[in-house]
């Protein structure tokens, strides 16, 4: 971050508060602001859940110069008025996601500060936020992707396996697909999680303003504990409320975890993560070994007495947070290629990859029986997180590109290059 005199003013809108940082995007977001905090002036605009998310607006302070709270009510979910919810807003034009974080008042809040103040750059966070921006203007703008949004409609498309939930998805894949690609193109720039991200961007949609951060990981807070016992147990960390990783733990516990309960009738799988939906919960009835936590203040615990950590993911996008954050802990991982999808790891060295039910049971057997294989592969894992991905180097990357932003909005040539893109 360039130390040139001048402290940009940053308007960051979250739609979803960011405490507690109990989901990747969240403690991705979080981590950066926390660091840019340091050099400039941010104003952050989100929705607040009272009284759920009272206790925690103290802790805005440590990542923001301003916050701006918009009340919010969330609809519960997988209660009868949730799935009305979802029924009515399937006939919109706009992708279901969009339409849930819509708010007119957190609209009125953005277009109402920009009107207050004089900023040097507007930041929008996830894709899900852009119907809230879309009456942004004069001001240089930064679209912040944590994922392709369309992938993860279409994969879940992929899988469904009854034709009403398939046509459903279909129906959203082309909505997001769409829509992703108009509002992405209304900014200035498209910050990416992954190289495959930025990748998809351009030749999906045909961007040009892409640019890519890695994957943090807060080094220090999730360092390893070799004197925690590690027990025979497998450990999933993961918001359950959201589809990929709900689809993770259907297909580890019916495809997977029964082959390895043949062979180690005494293994227990622990899922540590908020809001598990029904279906799950009955799942996991079927299985003395397994237990279903719900929202922890804290995961670290259940991380580090687990022998091996499982990322059975197939429909996901982005990146995922919680594997450099198992590396940084000494653990030995398992996961699909998706799981690990936009990751620059390699197989064998940094983690096990695995896309069948047969190798993902044989390489969690593998590894909750060899210590010294686990202890090997954890190490390497994380020394090369600490070396690559510390919260630091990632805040550079994406203040570098907010300070490029800027200087080319104020360049004459800028704005001969934009008109010349859209023709």
């Amino acid at each position: 971050m360039k130390d040139n005199g001048k402290r940009l003013k940053v308007l960051f809108l979250s739609q979803r508060f960011l405490f507690p940082q109990d989901t990747g995007g969240k403690i991705r977001t979080g981590k950066i602001l926390e660091q840019l905090h340091n050099h400039y002036q941010i104003t952050v605009i989100s929705n607040v859940e009272s009284p759920k998310d009272d206790p925690y607006i103290p802790q805005m302070q440590q990542i923001c110069t301003k916050f701006v709270p918009v009340p919010w009510k969330e609809i519960p979910r997988y209660t009868v008025k949730w799935y009305w919810d979802i029924f009515k807003k399937s006939f919109s034009m706009y992708p279901v996601p969009m339409l849930n974080d819509y708010s007119p008042e957190l609209e009125h809040a953005v277009l109402e500060e920009l009107r207050k103040e004089a900023y040097d750059l507007a930041i929008c966070d996830f894709m899900q936020s852009t119907l809230n921006f879309r009456q942004v203007t004069g001001i240089p703008k930064i679209l912040f992707q944590h994922n392709v949004e369309a992938t993860i409609s279409w994969r879940h498309m992929k899988r469904a396996r009854d034709p009403l939930f398939k046509m459903f998805w279909w129906l959203q894949f082309r909505k997001m697909f769409y829509h992703e690609k108009r509002e992405s193109s209304r900014f200035d720039a498209v910050i990416a999680v992954s190289e495959l991200d930025k990748q998809r961007f351009e030749e999906w949609y045909g961007l040009r303003h892409v640019y890519v951060i890695p994957t943090g990981v807060d080094t220090q807070f999730y360092a390893p504990r070799p004197e925690v016992p590690e027990k025979k147990q497998i450990v999933f960390v993961g918001a359950m409320d959201w589809l990929p990783n709900h689809d993770a733990m259907l297909y580890f516990l019916e495809e997977i975890f029964p082959r390895i309960v043949k062979e180690e009738p005494e293994v227990r799988f622990v899922i540590v993560g908020r809001n598990p939906a029904p279906r799950l919960q009955k799942l996991v009835q079927r299985y003395s070994q397994v237990e279903l936590t719900g929202w922890v203040e804290d995961t670290r615990p259940y991380v580090h007495e687990s022998a091996v950590f499982i990322v059975p993911i197939r429909i996901g996008g982005g990146t995922r947070m919680k594997i450099y954050e198992a590396m940084s802990m000494e653990k030995a991982i398992v996961s699909t290629r998706v799981g690990a999808e936009g990751l620059p790891l390699t197989d064998r060295q940094h983690l096990y990859l695995a896309d069948t039910p047969e190798a993902f049971a044989r390489d969690v057997l593998a590894l909750l029986r060899d210590e010294a294989e686990r202890q090997r592969i954890g190490k390497q894992a994380r020394q090369y997180v600490y070396d690559h991905f510390r919260w630091e180097k990632v805040a550079q990357v994406f203040a570098e590109i907010c300070e490029r932003v800027v200087q080319q909005k104020a360049s004459p040539a800028y704005d001969e290059e934009r008109v010349m893109e859209t023709h």
